[in-house]
């Protein structure tokens, strides 16, 4: 059995960062052979920007045999909202699977999980390829984890997306921000976050709204400059009201600047069917390519589900490029 170490981002000591650094490591290993070069591993210095993150808790461990890094387990509790919850990550170094260890990082977030007073455990597969080419299924489906929602992964080539960006409809106005938008805002901002936790098809996930104020939303800010990320933002205003109504943003790692990630997109409900979604997400493409022409590709993610969002992807230009599904357990 491995030997199962802690580990902490936070941790300045010489050879427990470099511990830490195995630890992303794995997972950078596991996901370039799943999904291929073009994989979605966050680097160690992202990794570490979350660890200031206070609206959670994190455990992690590295998997060590004879002193050699083999796996990766974390586990993130929610502190605000969803109590009930553990967010599993989990991976196994190519060269030692099916020895074991997978099932040891499992069962010790498993345990961590119900120790934290957590009734449900959800995590998430990732791979390139078909639909129903997810080879950690087997895997998954045998530790009692059952498929919640399928999420497709789609690219966009910033060059081949020409012509300009639609106009906001009448009544509306588009306004973007780079890296940090006014505190004014920070309320409606709060507001959307809120709604975009409980309007976005969810599958079977059994989560509930998230708890946002101005605080927290200038923390996820914060967080994604400790990351090492730019982000660009637009934001539709409602001129009768004076309210923010829908949102996207889109994050570009300062290290790795040619592959944008798209973030959240929303419109409230009660003003969505005017192309708003469309608006806000060409003009943050557009200030992307003005701010930052390092940029050469944008990725996203969205349920399989969510048909108007995928429609508004292809009018981008959008294409597969892989799959996500989200997974659950009860802890009994």
């Amino acid at each position: 059995m491995p030997e199962l170490v802690p580990v902490s981002g936070l941790d300045i000591d010489p050879t427990a960062a470099n511990r830490f650094d195995a630890w992303a490591g794995v997972l950078a290993d596991a996901a370039r052979h799943d999904e291929g070069e073009d994989h979605d591993a966050w680097t160690a210095q992202e990794l570490r920007g979350l660890e200031g993150d206070t609206t959670a808790r994190r455990l992690q461990v590295l998997a060590t045999v004879d002193g050699d890094p083999v796996g990766a387990a974390g586990l993130v509790l929610p502190l605000l909202d969803n109590q009930h919850a553990a967010m599993l990550v989990l991976a196994v170094h190519p060269a030692h699977r099916r020895r074991g260890d997978g099932g040891a990082l499992l069962a010790w977030a498993e345990e961590q999980a119900r120790a934290a007073g957590r009734t449900t455990a959800y995590t998430e597969t990732r791979w390139s390829g078909g639909r129903d080419d997810d080879g950690h299924a087997p895997f998954a489906l045998a530790h009692g984890y059952l498929a919640a929602q399928t999420v497709l992964r789609s690219d966009l080539d910033v060059a081949t997306a020409t012509g300009s960006a639609p106009s906001a409809p009448s009544g509306y106005r588009v306004e973007t921000h780079v890296d940090a938008m006014p505190d004014a805002d920070l309320a409606d901002r709060a507001v959307l976050a809120r709604r975009m936790s409980t309007d976005t098809p969810l599958g079977d996930l059994e989560l509930g709204e998230e708890a946002w104020d101005e605080e927290r939303v200038r923390g996820e800010d914060e967080r994604a400059g400790a990351m090492g990320r730019r982000v660009v933002a637009s934001f539709a205003r409602d001129l009768r009201s004076g309210r923010l109504v829908g949102y996207t943003a889109l994050q570009v790692p300062r290290g790795a600047p040619a592959l944008a990630y798209q973030q959240d997109t929303l419109v409230l409900r009660e003003h969505r069917g005017r192309g708003l979604g469309l608006a806000l997400k060409a003009a943050a493409l557009a200030a992307v390519v003005q701010e930052l022409p390092e940029v050469r590709r944008v990725r996203t993610w969205n349920a399989v589900e969510n048909t108007h969002m995928l429609a508004v992807n292809a009018a981008q230009g959008y294409r597969a490029s892989g799959y996500l599904r989200e997974w659950h357990k009860p802890l009994g």
